[in-house]
């Protein structure tokens, strides 16, 4: 997930950001996966306004060393991106990142639709090796590590706990359909990854899934 942590490492002095993986050619080539740029028979699906579960915080009272943003671009990588990627190439169709910063803390949700399920599935793909490419690395300060496991939510779904000098992050990603969403919180994780770790991630991520079927094409009927 390399990049997750960039502003609160800067806030904090912390030597690295969550995932700062050693530089690869995978850093300047995105997999798209086969199948990436089909589109599926029916019209992509669309993002509404305020479908994300935190998205009404960014408008709501925030503390002045609060910073909340949201974004649509389509280039955002994935909340997920061990190996430090600087923009997705992945065939979306529709993406929103929403994320909070506050001193060492570092939250974020992200769903990015995809034209068809394959590339969805591709992205996931993508999401393992990636973890399995980049998943150690560093030296002294700048030395991480994360692990994963398989996750029963959606189609399919991981847990990732990251570990970094001075911080620690818990993630699911899970896809459902054509559709991908993922959840990112700093905090206390352990090696074995117990899914009661993860317990609010989880919890929001199957709200997720279900809510992701409400949108047309995403789920198959």
């Amino acid at each position: 997930m390399r990049g997750v942590l960039t502003f609160v490492a800067a806030m904090t002095v912390t030597a690295t950001a969550i995932g700062a993986g050693p530089a690869t050619a995978a850093q300047t080539a995105q997999a798209t996966g086969p199948g990436a740029g089909q589109a599926s028979a029916t019209a992509p699906a669309r993002l509404p306004k305020g479908f994300l579960l935190d998205e009404a915080k960014v408008d709501g009272p925030r503390r002045p060393w609060e910073h909340l943003k949201l974004t649509d671009s389509l280039n955002k990588p994935l909340e997920v991106n061990p190996c430090g990627r600087r923009t997705a190439r992945d065939g979306r169709s529709a993406s929103r990142t929403f994320t909070y910063v506050a001193e060492t803390v570092y939250r974020s949700e992200q769903v990015v639709l995809y034209p068809s399920e394959r590339a969805a599935k591709a992205a996931m793909e993508s999401v393992r090796a990636d973890l399995a490419e980049c998943g150690t690395g560093g030296r002294g300060p700048n030395r991480y590590s994360y692990r994963w496991k398989s996750t029963a939510i959606g189609d399919e779904a991981l847990r990732i706990g990251g570990f970094f000098f001075e911080n620690r992050s818990r993630t699911v990603v899970v896809r459902k359909g054509s559709a991908l969403a993922v959840y990112v919180r700093t905090g206390l994780v352990t090696k074995s990854l117990p899914a009661s770790q993860f317990r609010p991630l989880i919890k929001d991520a199957r709200t997720m899934a279900a809510k992701l079927c409400d949108l047309p094409g995403v789920c198959r009927r």
